[in-house]
């Protein structure tokens, strides 16, 4: 079974790869105006907006977990 740090990790390296690839997409359709460089673009901000609604229910999760925990334990 995964751990949740391991789900943490994994996440958090996805989202900097997609925010890479996202200014570079940026930087290419600025520099040529190309209709594939503006797919491309989009593309890359879908990703963007995926990986970061996936990183906020990770949070709300680990969010969760840590106060059901406190609430037990009182």
């Amino acid at each position: 079974m995964i751990s949740f740090k391991s789900l943490q990790t994994h996440l958090e390296h996805n989202f900097t790869r997609n925010q890479g690839s996202t200014d570079t997409a940026a930087l290419d359709a600025e520099d040529t105006a190309s209709p594939e460089d503006f797919r491309a673009f989009a593309d890359a901000a879908q990703k963007m907006a995926t990986t970061t609604s996936v990183m906020n229910e990770g949070l709300r999760a680990e969010h969760g977990i840590t106060k059901s925990i406190i609430d037990g334990i009182q």
